[in-house]
């Protein structure tokens, strides 16, 4: 795995023209303030800038250009955890150097108090880049959202699911705040398509029995609870492995949590790709 504090490269291919992707991510996209995480940003000529947050200025970010021949259309650019920040901090160390060149040459008495700030500057810079490529992947709702906008309307390479109403007792939670009924697979495929690094989904049948998934780094986590404290499962993998990256057995990504999720609120089997492990959970405390 190469090292990527800058984040990582993608590439999207979509069969309408610039102009039409364009407008169709302009639709789609959330305005800079709203409350709600997702896509939000701007497009200037065939430039694009998204960004996750409202809040959060050294949040998931991507950045990239759309090329077109006439007919299908590419986005290819960066995505990653705070591109903006790290890429001041990459220019301004090489200008702090200077300065300090600069400020000894001269004779500046303030030149040795300068040296050891930016010591300290260039003595962090392997953490901080460090910490930006190990967060990269807290960028991939984005290119979701990007890769959702480029396949709107084609049967390749995954169809949208097709909208399903879903059945009245059936409870839906994001990241806490209830999702207004009536509910249906396209209510929850958004959900899901838009759930970022430490956000969640809950899909309550009843106070007991529920499915929910969290996202960490661009991959899912799956629970289903099925009855009391005692009935409280994750899933993981039936071709897991047992090497010291174990923790892959519990990852899932966007489609194959979307599959399950599916499944599980239509009543349908499944995947065959997800079994079961208890979790050890503590008995509630009495009142």
């Amino acid at each position: 795995m190469s090292f990527q504090p800058f984040g990582y490269k993608f590439e999207i291919q979509s069969p309408v023209s610039r102009e039409i992707l364009t407008s169709r991510i302009r639709a789609r996209k959330k305005g800079w303030f709203h409350p709600k995480t997702g896509a939000r940003g701007w497009i200037v000529g065939p430039f694009i800038c998204l960004w996750f947050s409202a809040f959060d200025r050294h949040g998931p970010m991507v950045v990239g250009a759309l090329s077109d021949d006439g007919l299908t259309c590419r986005v290819k650019g960066r995505a990653g955890s705070n591109l903006n920040g790290v890429m001041m901090f990459a220019l301004m160390l090489p200008f702090l150097v200077w300065l300090v060149w600069m400020s000894a040459s001269e004779g500046d008495p303030a030149a040795g108090r300068l040296a050891l700030i930016v010591a300290i500057f260039v003595l962090l810079s392997p953490l901080i880049f460090w910490l930006a490529h190990s967060d990269r992947k807290d960028a991939e709702p984005l290119v979701r959202f990007l890769r959702d906008v480029a396949s709107e309307g084609s049967t390749s390479p995954r169809p949208r699911p097709q909208r399903i109403p879903l059945p009245e007792n059936l409870v839906l939670r994001i990241s806490g705040d209830l999702a207004p009924p009536p509910l249906n697979t396209d209510v929850i495929y958004e959900a899901l398509l838009e759930t970022g690094t430490d956000e969640f989904i809950v899909l309550e049948r009843s106070a007991e029995r529920y499915l929910q998934t969290a996202s960490r780094g661009g991959k899912f986590t799956i629970e289903m609870r099925d009855g009391d404290y005692l009935h409280h499962y994750q899933a993981l993998r039936t071709n897991r492995t047992q090497n010291k990256r174990r923790k892959m057995n519990f990852d899932f990504s966007f489609e194959e949590t979307l599959d399950t999720v599916l499944a599980y609120v239509t009543g349908n089997e499944l995947p065959k790709l997800i079994a079961w492990e208890k979790m050890d959970m503590a008995a509630p405390t009495a009142d």
